[in-house]
Protein backbone atom coordinates (compact mmCIF):
# COMPACT_ATOMS: atom_id res chain seq x y z
CA UNK A 1 0.00 0.00 0.00
CA UNK A 2 2.66 2.44 0.62
CA UNK A 3 4.39 2.01 -2.28
CA UNK A 4 1.51 2.31 -4.49
CA UNK A 5 0.72 5.33 -1.85
CA UNK A 6 4.25 6.66 -3.60
CA UNK A 7 4.01 5.52 -7.06
CA UNK A 8 0.28 8.02 -7.37
CA UNK A 9 2.30 10.46 -5.57
CA UNK A 10 5.00 10.60 -7.99
CA UNK A 11 2.94 10.26 -11.25
CA UNK A 12 0.79 13.48 -9.68
CA UNK A 13 3.57 15.20 -9.37
CA UNK A 14 4.83 14.63 -12.93
CA UNK A 15 1.27 15.63 -14.34
CA UNK A 16 1.08 18.89 -12.30
CA UNK A 17 4.56 19.46 -13.15
CA UNK A 18 3.97 19.15 -17.27
CA UNK A 19 -0.02 21.26 -16.29
CA UNK A 20 1.51 24.07 -14.97
CA UNK A 21 4.69 24.01 -17.06
CA UNK A 22 2.18 24.14 -20.24
CA UNK A 23 0.41 27.08 -18.22
CA UNK A 24 2.19 29.31 -16.91
CA UNK A 25 2.76 28.67 -12.65
CA UNK A 26 5.61 26.85 -13.33
CA UNK A 27 6.83 28.04 -16.91
CA UNK A 28 10.32 29.23 -16.82
CA UNK A 29 10.18 33.52 -17.31
CA UNK A 30 11.89 34.97 -20.27
CA UNK A 31 14.30 37.67 -20.54
CA UNK A 32 13.59 40.50 -18.01
CA UNK A 33 11.74 43.45 -19.77
CA UNK A 34 11.99 47.51 -19.80
CA UNK A 35 9.26 49.40 -21.78
CA UNK A 36 10.31 53.08 -23.17
CA UNK A 37 6.91 54.76 -23.95
CA UNK A 38 6.48 57.07 -26.71
CA UNK A 39 5.76 60.98 -27.32
CA UNK A 40 2.56 60.97 -25.28
CA UNK A 41 3.19 57.73 -23.32
CA UNK A 42 4.01 58.98 -20.05
CA UNK A 43 2.04 60.14 -17.34
CA UNK A 44 3.08 63.65 -15.82
CA UNK A 45 2.04 65.29 -12.22
CA UNK A 46 2.20 69.15 -11.80
CA UNK A 47 2.48 71.08 -8.69
CA UNK A 48 1.82 75.24 -9.87
CA UNK A 49 4.63 76.97 -7.06
CA UNK A 50 3.02 80.54 -7.89
CA UNK A 51 2.79 81.31 -11.22
CA UNK A 52 3.33 84.87 -11.96
CA UNK A 53 0.05 84.73 -14.48
CA UNK A 54 -2.55 82.76 -15.36
CA UNK A 55 -4.66 82.73 -19.11
CA UNK A 56 -7.65 82.90 -17.16
CA UNK A 57 -9.46 83.68 -13.62
CA UNK A 58 -10.81 80.15 -13.72
CA UNK A 59 -6.78 78.72 -13.58
CA UNK A 60 -4.35 78.38 -10.22
CA UNK A 61 -1.66 80.10 -9.47
CA UNK A 62 -0.64 77.69 -6.81
CA UNK A 63 -1.26 73.87 -5.81
CA UNK A 64 -0.87 72.43 -2.40
CA UNK A 65 0.44 69.81 -3.96
CA UNK A 66 1.12 67.79 -7.12
CA UNK A 67 -1.83 66.90 -9.29
CA UNK A 68 -2.74 64.90 -12.55
CA UNK A 69 -1.59 67.13 -15.45
CA UNK A 70 -1.32 64.11 -18.00
CA UNK A 71 -3.61 62.39 -18.67
CA UNK A 72 -6.42 63.75 -17.42
CA UNK A 73 -9.36 63.99 -19.03
CA UNK A 74 -11.04 66.55 -16.27
CA UNK A 75 -9.01 69.36 -17.51
CA UNK A 76 -10.08 69.16 -21.43
CA UNK A 77 -12.77 70.88 -20.79
CA UNK A 78 -13.54 74.64 -22.07
CA UNK A 79 -11.50 77.29 -20.54
CA UNK A 80 -10.02 74.74 -18.37
CA UNK A 81 -8.21 73.18 -21.15
CA UNK A 82 -6.73 76.42 -22.24
CA UNK A 83 -4.77 76.68 -18.35
CA UNK A 84 -3.59 72.54 -19.40
CA UNK A 85 -2.20 74.05 -22.22
CA UNK A 86 -0.31 76.80 -20.17
CA UNK A 87 0.94 74.45 -17.46
CA UNK A 88 2.42 72.06 -20.30
CA UNK A 89 4.33 74.51 -22.07
CA UNK A 90 7.88 74.38 -22.27
CA UNK A 91 9.89 77.78 -22.71
CA UNK A 92 13.31 77.34 -25.32
CA UNK A 93 16.28 79.30 -24.24
CA UNK A 94 18.29 80.04 -27.32
CA UNK A 95 21.61 80.86 -24.93
CA UNK A 96 21.77 77.05 -23.65
CA UNK A 97 19.43 75.92 -26.02
CA UNK A 98 17.64 73.85 -23.77
CA UNK A 99 13.62 74.31 -22.09
CA UNK A 100 12.66 74.59 -19.08
CA UNK A 101 8.96 74.22 -17.43
CA UNK A 102 6.57 77.58 -16.71
CA UNK A 103 7.72 79.90 -14.37
CA UNK A 104 5.75 78.84 -11.13
CA UNK A 105 5.32 75.34 -12.54
CA UNK A 106 7.06 72.25 -11.11
CA UNK A 107 6.77 68.38 -13.54
CA UNK A 108 6.94 65.27 -12.37
CA UNK A 109 7.30 61.99 -14.11
CA UNK A 110 5.63 59.23 -11.74
CA UNK A 111 6.34 55.25 -12.10
CA UNK A 112 9.91 55.10 -13.14
CA UNK A 113 10.83 51.59 -12.42
CA UNK A 114 6.90 50.19 -12.08
CA UNK A 115 4.91 49.09 -15.04
CA UNK A 116 1.57 50.41 -14.11
CA UNK A 117 2.21 54.04 -15.14
CA UNK A 118 2.95 52.88 -18.87
CA UNK A 119 0.20 50.66 -18.96
CA UNK A 120 -2.55 53.30 -18.22
CA UNK A 121 -2.05 57.10 -18.98
CA UNK A 122 -4.79 57.86 -17.09
CA UNK A 123 -5.00 56.74 -13.53
CA UNK A 124 -8.45 56.27 -13.77
CA UNK A 125 -7.95 53.84 -16.62
CA UNK A 126 -10.10 55.53 -18.98
CA UNK A 127 -10.02 53.58 -22.58
CA UNK A 128 -8.50 56.90 -23.98
CA UNK A 129 -5.64 56.13 -21.66
CA UNK A 130 -4.87 52.41 -22.74
CA UNK A 131 -1.28 52.34 -23.52
CA UNK A 132 1.31 49.10 -22.99
CA UNK A 133 -1.47 47.33 -20.99
CA UNK A 134 -2.41 44.58 -23.66
CA UNK A 135 1.37 43.59 -23.78
CA UNK A 136 2.02 43.49 -19.61
CA UNK A 137 -1.00 41.70 -19.56
CA UNK A 138 -0.14 39.24 -21.72
CA UNK A 139 3.13 39.12 -20.33
CA UNK A 140 1.62 38.44 -16.68
CA UNK A 141 -0.13 35.55 -18.45
CA UNK A 142 3.61 34.54 -19.12
CA UNK A 143 5.09 34.29 -15.87
CA UNK A 144 6.14 37.80 -15.55
CA UNK A 145 5.57 40.22 -13.05
CA UNK A 146 4.81 43.73 -12.82
CA UNK A 147 7.63 45.92 -10.92
CA UNK A 148 9.95 42.32 -11.08
CA UNK A 149 10.62 41.40 -14.66
CA UNK A 150 8.56 43.83 -16.31
CA UNK A 151 9.44 47.46 -16.10
CA UNK A 152 8.29 50.58 -17.44
CA UNK A 153 11.08 53.68 -17.89
CA UNK A 154 8.75 56.76 -18.36
CA UNK A 155 10.47 60.12 -19.19
CA UNK A 156 9.15 63.30 -19.77
CA UNK A 157 8.25 63.04 -23.31
CA UNK A 158 7.83 67.25 -24.00
CA UNK A 159 12.43 66.73 -24.24
CA UNK A 160 14.52 66.04 -26.59
CA UNK A 161 17.20 63.74 -25.66
CA UNK A 162 19.75 66.24 -25.28
CA UNK A 163 17.79 67.65 -22.51
CA UNK A 164 16.93 64.31 -20.27
CA UNK A 165 20.70 63.58 -19.32
CA UNK A 166 19.54 62.24 -15.31
CA UNK A 167 17.15 60.18 -17.15
CA UNK A 168 19.51 58.41 -19.39
CA UNK A 169 21.73 57.76 -16.35
CA UNK A 170 18.87 56.59 -14.59
CA UNK A 171 17.81 54.56 -17.68
CA UNK A 172 21.32 52.84 -17.18
CA UNK A 173 21.08 52.34 -13.49
CA UNK A 174 17.77 50.54 -14.09
CA UNK A 175 19.10 48.08 -16.46
CA UNK A 176 22.27 47.31 -14.62
CA UNK A 177 19.73 46.62 -11.50
CA UNK A 178 16.79 45.05 -13.75
CA UNK A 179 19.59 42.23 -14.78
CA UNK A 180 21.06 41.83 -11.35
CA UNK A 181 17.85 41.23 -9.96
CA UNK A 182 16.80 38.91 -13.06
CA UNK A 183 19.48 36.36 -12.08
CA UNK A 184 22.66 38.29 -14.21
CA UNK A 185 19.95 37.78 -17.10
CA UNK A 186 19.96 40.44 -19.74
CA UNK A 187 17.38 42.49 -20.85
CA UNK A 188 15.09 42.99 -23.74
CA UNK A 189 14.23 46.53 -24.71
CA UNK A 190 10.48 47.19 -25.77
CA UNK A 191 10.01 50.48 -27.22
CA UNK A 192 7.16 52.29 -28.80
CA UNK A 193 6.74 55.14 -30.80
CA UNK A 194 9.52 58.09 -29.96
CA UNK A 195 10.35 55.75 -27.32
CA UNK A 196 12.37 53.58 -29.74
CA UNK A 197 14.61 57.27 -31.38
CA UNK A 198 15.41 57.99 -27.28
CA UNK A 199 16.47 54.49 -27.12
CA UNK A 200 18.65 54.89 -30.34
CA UNK A 201 20.18 57.67 -28.77
CA UNK A 202 20.94 56.35 -25.24
CA UNK A 203 22.68 53.10 -27.13
CA UNK A 204 24.78 55.39 -29.03
CA UNK A 205 26.00 58.23 -26.36
CA UNK A 206 25.56 56.44 -23.36
CA UNK A 207 26.91 52.71 -23.27
CA UNK A 208 29.83 51.21 -25.32
CA UNK A 209 29.77 47.85 -26.72
CA UNK A 210 31.31 46.36 -23.97
CA UNK A 211 28.08 47.15 -22.11
CA UNK A 212 25.77 46.75 -24.33
CA UNK A 213 26.78 43.33 -24.95
CA UNK A 214 26.50 42.37 -21.61
CA UNK A 215 23.07 44.31 -20.33
CA UNK A 216 21.26 43.74 -23.37
CA UNK A 217 19.99 40.81 -24.93
CA UNK A 218 17.67 42.51 -28.01
CA UNK A 219 15.74 45.57 -28.84
CA UNK A 220 12.12 45.24 -29.82
CA UNK A 221 10.87 48.67 -31.57
CA UNK A 222 6.91 48.90 -32.20
CA UNK A 223 6.16 51.80 -34.51
CA UNK A 224 8.99 53.77 -34.53
CA UNK A 225 9.57 56.72 -36.27
CA UNK A 226 13.34 56.22 -36.79
CA UNK A 227 13.15 59.35 -39.22
CA UNK A 228 10.62 61.86 -37.51
CA UNK A 229 6.79 61.90 -38.69
CA UNK A 230 4.83 64.12 -41.86
CA UNK A 231 2.67 64.82 -38.51
CA UNK A 232 4.99 67.50 -36.90
CA UNK A 233 5.43 69.76 -40.03
CA UNK A 234 1.22 69.81 -39.53
CA UNK A 235 2.06 70.25 -35.84
CA UNK A 236 4.56 73.14 -36.32
CA UNK A 237 2.44 75.06 -38.65
CA UNK A 238 -0.81 74.94 -38.29
CA UNK A 239 -0.79 72.54 -34.83
CA UNK A 240 -2.25 68.88 -34.27
CA UNK A 241 -4.84 67.14 -32.26
CA UNK A 242 -4.57 63.88 -33.39
CA UNK A 243 -7.85 63.81 -35.03
CA UNK A 244 -9.88 63.33 -31.90
CA UNK A 245 -12.13 65.77 -29.70
CA UNK A 246 -12.00 68.12 -32.91
CA UNK A 247 -14.38 70.63 -31.01
CA UNK A 248 -12.83 69.90 -27.42
CA UNK A 249 -9.39 69.83 -28.41
CA UNK A 250 -8.98 72.43 -31.70
CA UNK A 251 -5.53 72.13 -33.06
CA UNK A 252 -4.86 76.03 -32.74
CA UNK A 253 -5.20 75.91 -29.33
CA UNK A 254 -3.03 73.68 -28.69
CA UNK A 255 0.04 74.55 -31.53
CA UNK A 256 1.82 77.18 -28.86
CA UNK A 257 1.99 73.91 -26.45
CA UNK A 258 2.99 71.45 -29.33
CA UNK A 259 5.60 74.16 -31.02
CA UNK A 260 7.27 74.61 -27.04
CA UNK A 261 7.97 70.96 -26.87
CA UNK A 262 11.85 70.29 -28.12
CA UNK A 263 10.62 66.57 -28.73
CA UNK A 264 8.72 67.72 -31.66
CA UNK A 265 11.56 69.46 -33.16
CA UNK A 266 13.20 65.54 -32.45
CA UNK A 267 10.72 64.03 -34.38
CA UNK A 268 10.97 66.69 -37.50
CA UNK A 269 11.08 64.42 -40.98
CA UNK A 270 15.18 63.69 -41.46
CA UNK A 271 17.15 63.44 -44.93
CA UNK A 272 17.52 60.49 -44.17
CA UNK A 273 14.36 59.45 -45.13
CA UNK A 274 13.11 62.24 -47.46
CA UNK A 275 15.30 63.33 -50.55
CA UNK A 276 15.72 67.10 -51.12
CA UNK A 277 13.25 67.19 -54.15
CA UNK A 278 10.43 65.81 -51.50
CA UNK A 279 7.73 68.59 -50.69
CA UNK A 280 6.87 68.37 -47.32
CA UNK A 281 4.49 71.09 -47.53
CA UNK A 282 3.20 73.83 -49.74
CA UNK A 283 1.42 76.81 -50.28
CA UNK A 284 0.45 78.55 -53.65
CA UNK A 285 3.85 80.95 -53.18
CA UNK A 286 6.59 78.03 -52.11
CA UNK A 287 7.87 74.31 -51.39
CA UNK A 288 9.22 73.36 -48.37
CA UNK A 289 11.49 70.68 -48.20
CA UNK A 290 13.81 69.43 -46.27
CA UNK A 291 16.53 71.90 -47.66
CA UNK A 292 14.51 74.96 -46.96
CA UNK A 293 13.87 74.02 -43.28
CA UNK A 294 14.67 77.18 -41.77
CA UNK A 295 12.31 79.18 -44.51
CA UNK A 296 9.22 76.96 -43.13
CA UNK A 297 9.65 78.00 -39.59
CA UNK A 298 10.47 81.71 -40.76
CA UNK A 299 6.98 81.46 -42.75
CA UNK A 300 5.06 79.82 -40.56
CA UNK A 301 6.26 82.73 -37.80
CA UNK A 302 8.14 80.92 -35.21
CA UNK A 303 11.62 81.32 -35.30
CA UNK A 304 12.47 79.72 -32.15
CA UNK A 305 11.20 76.45 -34.13
CA UNK A 306 14.44 76.75 -36.54
CA UNK A 307 16.37 77.01 -33.16
CA UNK A 308 14.81 74.35 -31.41
CA UNK A 309 15.48 72.30 -34.80
CA UNK A 310 19.43 73.06 -34.97
CA UNK A 311 19.64 71.70 -31.30
CA UNK A 312 17.33 68.53 -31.64
CA UNK A 313 16.32 67.47 -34.99
CA UNK A 314 19.46 65.88 -35.90
CA UNK A 315 20.61 64.09 -32.23
CA UNK A 316 20.50 60.82 -34.02
CA UNK A 317 22.75 61.96 -36.99
CA UNK A 318 22.41 59.02 -40.03
CA UNK A 319 20.81 56.76 -37.59
CA UNK A 320 23.82 53.98 -37.28
CA UNK A 321 22.65 51.00 -36.26
CA UNK A 322 22.50 50.74 -32.26
CA UNK A 323 24.98 47.95 -32.04
CA UNK A 324 22.16 45.01 -30.05
CA UNK A 325 20.19 42.62 -32.02
CA UNK A 326 16.52 44.85 -33.24
CA UNK A 327 13.12 42.92 -33.94
CA UNK A 328 11.79 46.04 -35.72
CA UNK A 329 7.66 45.91 -35.92
CA UNK A 330 5.59 48.57 -37.58
CA UNK A 331 2.19 49.07 -39.24
CA UNK A 332 1.66 49.54 -43.26
CA UNK A 333 -2.01 50.03 -44.99
CA UNK A 334 -3.23 53.02 -43.10
CA UNK A 335 -3.04 56.16 -44.94
CA UNK A 336 -0.92 58.84 -43.21
CA UNK A 337 0.00 62.17 -44.77
CA UNK A 338 2.90 62.19 -47.18
CA UNK A 339 2.70 66.15 -47.88
CA UNK A 340 0.13 68.66 -46.84
CA UNK A 341 -0.82 71.91 -48.53
CA UNK A 342 -2.69 75.28 -47.84
CA UNK A 343 -4.94 77.26 -50.35
CA UNK A 344 -3.92 81.19 -50.27
CA UNK A 345 -4.83 83.10 -47.05
CA UNK A 346 -5.17 79.52 -45.25
CA UNK A 347 -1.21 78.84 -43.97
CA UNK A 348 -0.28 78.86 -41.57
CA UNK A 349 -3.07 79.26 -39.38
CA UNK A 350 -6.08 76.71 -40.55
CA UNK A 351 -5.67 72.83 -41.19
CA UNK A 352 -4.25 72.01 -44.57
CA UNK A 353 -5.09 69.72 -47.69
CA UNK A 354 -3.32 65.92 -46.91
CA UNK A 355 -1.81 63.49 -49.73
CA UNK A 356 -1.74 60.59 -48.25
CA UNK A 357 0.46 57.28 -48.38
CA UNK A 358 1.48 54.61 -46.53
CA UNK A 359 2.52 53.63 -42.71
CA UNK A 360 0.42 53.50 -39.18
CA UNK A 361 -1.48 56.87 -39.75
CA UNK A 362 1.45 58.55 -37.89
CA UNK A 363 4.79 57.31 -38.91
CA UNK A 364 5.49 57.37 -42.72
CA UNK A 365 6.23 53.89 -43.74
CA UNK A 366 10.11 55.35 -45.12
CA UNK A 367 10.72 56.50 -41.51
CA UNK A 368 9.51 52.93 -40.23
CA UNK A 369 11.45 51.25 -42.59
CA UNK A 370 14.52 52.89 -41.93
CA UNK A 371 15.74 49.82 -39.63
CA UNK A 372 16.16 47.49 -42.53
CA UNK A 373 19.19 49.66 -43.62
CA UNK A 374 20.91 48.46 -40.44
CA UNK A 375 20.78 44.21 -41.91
CA UNK A 376 24.17 43.15 -42.48
CA UNK A 377 25.61 46.62 -40.60
CA UNK A 378 24.60 46.35 -37.05
CA UNK A 379 27.91 45.52 -35.17
CA UNK A 380 26.91 41.58 -36.48
CA UNK A 381 24.10 41.72 -34.63
CA UNK A 382 20.75 40.87 -36.01
CA UNK A 383 18.29 42.52 -37.46
CA UNK A 384 14.99 41.25 -38.45
CA UNK A 385 11.79 43.11 -39.62
CA UNK A 386 7.97 42.94 -39.38
CA UNK A 387 5.42 44.53 -41.40
CA UNK A 388 2.10 44.21 -39.57
CA UNK A 389 -0.72 45.03 -42.32
CA UNK A 390 -3.57 47.41 -41.12
CA UNK A 391 -1.73 48.08 -37.55
CA UNK A 392 -2.30 51.86 -37.02
CA UNK A 393 0.30 53.63 -34.59
CA UNK A 394 -1.33 52.93 -30.99
CA UNK A 395 -3.38 49.74 -32.17
CA UNK A 396 -0.17 47.75 -32.54
CA UNK A 397 0.34 47.61 -29.41
CA UNK A 398 -2.75 45.14 -28.83
CA UNK A 399 -2.27 43.46 -32.13
CA UNK A 400 -1.41 39.99 -31.52
CA UNK A 401 1.55 39.71 -34.58
CA UNK A 402 3.01 42.43 -32.83
CA UNK A 403 2.64 40.91 -28.98
CA UNK A 404 3.92 37.91 -30.87
CA UNK A 405 7.06 39.55 -31.80
CA UNK A 406 7.95 40.67 -28.56
CA UNK A 407 6.58 36.85 -27.21
CA UNK A 408 9.53 35.55 -29.48
CA UNK A 409 11.88 38.03 -28.41
CA UNK A 410 12.13 37.24 -24.73
CA UNK A 411 11.48 33.81 -25.05
CA UNK A 412 14.72 33.65 -27.23
CA UNK A 413 12.30 32.12 -29.73
CA UNK A 414 13.64 34.92 -32.54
Amino acid sequence: MKTTLITILLIFGAIEARWFGKFGRQQPKGLPVILVPGDGGSQLEANLTGKPTVVHYVCSKQTADYFDLWLNLELFSPLVIDCWTDNMLLVFNETTGLSDNMPGVDIRVPGFGTSESVEWLDKSKASQGRYFFDIVDSMVSWGYRRGKDVIGAPFDWRRSPNELNDYFIQLKSLIETTYRWNSNQKIVLVGHSMGNPMSLYFLNNYVDQAWKDKYINSFVSLAAPWAGSMQIVRLFASGYNMNYYRVILPPSHLRAMQRSFSSSAFLFPSPVAWKPHEVLASTPEKNYTVSNIQEFFTDINYLTGWEQYKQAARLNGNLTAPGVPVHCVYGTGVPTPESFSWKAGYFPDYPPYEVSGDGDGTVNKKSATVCANWIGNNQGKRVTVHEVFQADHMAILKHPNAIEVVRKAIFQEI
